[in-house]
């Protein structure tokens, strides 16, 4: 098994490898030992950062170019720098400069592995210093070892925690996403801060804590800001499956009143998997959103919906829909995008593909040609034999490498398509053509 080594234990492990052929040292003498090499290597950490004190104790808002240079290069004197850096975190006396100081000694030590020195954060963030504990508790963050989420929270049953550093605490659980801590930290939905509200379901997302359900669906029924709905709409789409009380209380912003078109789009994709099978309440809901709408996105996506909780009249009746209006209405791209998404949607690859093309010949706007374009790449990674099709597309799409990038981020089939020889080739020839000449 491979050790992390961490400063104490190299400092450890070099009294050990110079006395073991002098003598043999007690344990503990140990850290004396230590103490005494700590002072030797003192002048050696503070000549090391002489020349950064200057840059770190200036104000990070107002100085951020010259102080992220200075954070990345002191970052990368060594573990040697350590102690010093950490003694920075608790300045004796208050003022700006002391803070300032305090605040870019912390992000030189985020680059520097916090988890290496993840137990002299822990007494710092349990000590009654101010600032000091404010610092460790970010640190922690960072420290992806199980001590930091433990003593995380620790810290949020002290008494003399105030609300900034319990934000801090719940922002660093978050980052670690550590759902250890989640069932004392779902109480806190009651805050009546709305940020606060929003940073706890934060955390509940990343850390997918689904064993506080109950808790969130209660917080959800009596939640008068509408700003906060879209948290728990992604709470119960990524941590929730088959809760029946969790319908419930999304079911009514299905109507509109309280979220946008976006959220709403979001909660119909969140219902698929967090309705039960076969919900009737949801599939009659979604049902009257097809029948209502104009066979806009949100249609389309209720549709999608519908067939994963089991009833397949969603996707029949809008086919239906979308191929009567594009009957009467043939040269409309609009109405081709939403028949092709719906056919994309439910893996009819070949009609889907012929709909984008279809949408290349009536579009006018460019925003829409790039999402037919991005349909066009997508239908054809998913299609055996394709690969040379789809590097015509995007030979005439007009899309950078980067933007094949950004797309293949998102989708695995084109990603793994953007791996063939062909596709490569094809890359690495537009990466030169669009070099200056």
């Amino acid at each position: 098994m491979r050790v992390r080594s961490t400063p104490l234990l190299a400092v450890l492990a070099s009294l050990l490898a110079v006395t073991a052929v002098t003598a043999q040292v007690s344990l503990k003498d140990i850290p004396e030992l230590a103490r005494q090499r700590a002072e030797r290597l003192r002048p050696r950490q503070i000549a090391a950062l002489e020349p950064f004190w200057a840059d770190l104790a200036l104000d990070y808002l107002d100085n951020q170019s010259v102080l992220d240079d200075s954070i990345k290069k002191a970052s990368q004197l060594g573990d040697s720098v350590v102690p010093l850096l950490l003694e920075k975190l608790r300045p004796a006396q208050g003022g700006s400069v002391s803070r300032n100081l305090a605040d870019n000694c912390r992000r030189v030590l985020r680059y520097m592995d916090p988890a290496s020195f993840a137990d002299a954060l822990a007494e710092m963030a349990r000590s009654n210093h101010t600032i000091g504990r404010s610092q460790a508790i970010m640190l922690l963050g960072y420290a992806n070892v199980p001590q930091s989420a433990t003593v995380l929270a620790e810290l949020l049953d002290k008494v003399d925690v105030d609300d900034s550093d319990r934000t801090l605490i719940i922002g660093s659980l978050r980052r670690l996403g550590a759902p250890e801590a989640a069932p004392k930290i779902v109480g806190l939905l009651g805050s009546t801060s709305r940020r606060f509200r929003q940073d706890i379901l934060s955390y509940l997302i990343a850390a997918r804590a689904s064993s506080v359900v109950e808790t969130v669906v209660q917080a959800l029924s009596t939640e008068a800001e509408d700003r906060v709905l879209p948290f728990y709409i992604e709470y119960f789409g990524t941590c929730i499956t088959n809760h029946a009380g969790a319908t419930t209380v999304l079911l009514p912003l299905l109507n509109r009143e309280r979220i946008d078109w976006q959220d709403t789009k979001n909660l119909i994709m969140a219902l698929a998997t967090v309705a039960p099978k076969g919900h009737d309440a949801t599939i009659r809901k979604l049902a009257e959103l097809i029948e209502s709408s104009d066979a806009s996105s949100l249609a389309v996506q209720a549709a999608v919906t519908m067939r994963a909780l089991g009833d397949k009249q969603g996707i029949v009746r809008l086919r239906r829909k979308l191929d009567d209006k594009i009957r009467k209405r043939k040269r409309e791209a609009g109405l081709y995008e939403q028949r092709a998404s719906l056919l994309f949607a439910i893996d009819d690859f070949t009609h889907a593909y012929n709909d984008f093309q279809k949408i290349l010949d009536y579009s006018e706007g460019a925003a829409m040609t790039r999402r037919a374009y991005e349909g066009l790449l997508k239908c054809e990674a998913r299609r055996p034999n394709k690969v040379q099709s789809m590097i015509k597309h995007m030979k005439t799409s007009g899309m950078t490498p980067e933007e094949f990038q950004s797309l293949a981020a998102t989708d695995a089939p084109f990603h793994k398509a953007m791996g063939h020889d062909r596709t490569k080739s094809f890359i690495r020839q537009l990466i030169k053509d669009r070099r200056p000449k």
